[in-house]
């Protein structure tokens, strides 16, 4: 379970355990030399750092002495978004910040909906950074108000089935090669392309697909 406060009983104020999760270990390098130099209370501490999406549902889900208070989780990890993965499993055991140089307000809605604490850009300033980490492990939220605007507004994420119509739809296959290739009917391709078509106010499959390309949903790599 998560933990709720952060004064021991003398009145010392605990350090909060801090986790990362990045594919890229340069950010663990900067947050581990910026919380080592960082004299504020309470104290960050590095406990863990893991580079895939299952290592990362592994560090958020740990318990006892090596569990982490908060996570910082890049959701575009090396086989796609599947971050998101983590955040979802961090519920009732750990609070996470999304840390992504991918600002698309799409995903911005995902990780909030899916209740990440915050959200950062790589960009900012490590002492944002450890500023975020405070106010999230205190109760906080870590979301800008115009990334609060994001998520209400923008686009909901599609589900990895729906991200696989598109994938295959933006690389020219017809209903029933997409069926075939997904394990599913041509029937249910196309039911699948009706509520995309209704939920996101598209009328082609072309708008479609440049919707799924904007907004980060595919990589430009599955289109012709």
């Amino acid at each position: 379970m998560r933990r709720q406060a952060f004064r021991c009983h003398d009145g010392s104020v605990q350090a909060i355990r801090v986790g990362v999760v990045d594919d890229h270990p340069a950010i663990a390098a900067a947050l581990a030399a910026a919380t080592a130099a960082d004299a504020q209370e309470p104290r960050i501490e590095l406990v863990g750092t893991a580079r895939t999406p299952a290592a990362g549902i592994e560090l958020v889900r740990r318990t006892g002495d090596d569990a982490a208070d908060v996570v910082l989780c890049d959701v575009q990890l090396a086989s796609g978004i599947d971050g998101l993965a983590v955040v979802d499993a961090a519920r009732g055991h750990c609070r996470v910040i999304v840390l992504t140089s991918f600002d698309r307000a799409s995903l911005m809605r995902a990780a909030f909906d899916r209740g990440a604490a915050g959200f950062l850009d790589k960009g900012v300033e490590i002492t944002d950074i450890l500023h975020a980490v405070r106010t999230v492990a205190a109760g906080g939220s870590a979301f800008s108000a115009a990334a609060l605007d994001a998520a209400r507004f923008s686009p909901r994420q599609p589900s990895d089935r729906e991200i696989g119509v598109m994938r295959e739809l933006a690389g020219g296959a017809t209903s029933d090669e997409i069926g075939m290739r997904l394990g599913i009917s041509a029937r249910t391709v196309e039911s699948h392309l009706r509520r995309l078509f209704d939920r996101y106010g598209v009328v082609s499959r072309t708008e479609l697909a440049v919707l799924a390309l904007r907004e980060g949903w595919i990589t430009p790599e599955a289109a012709p």
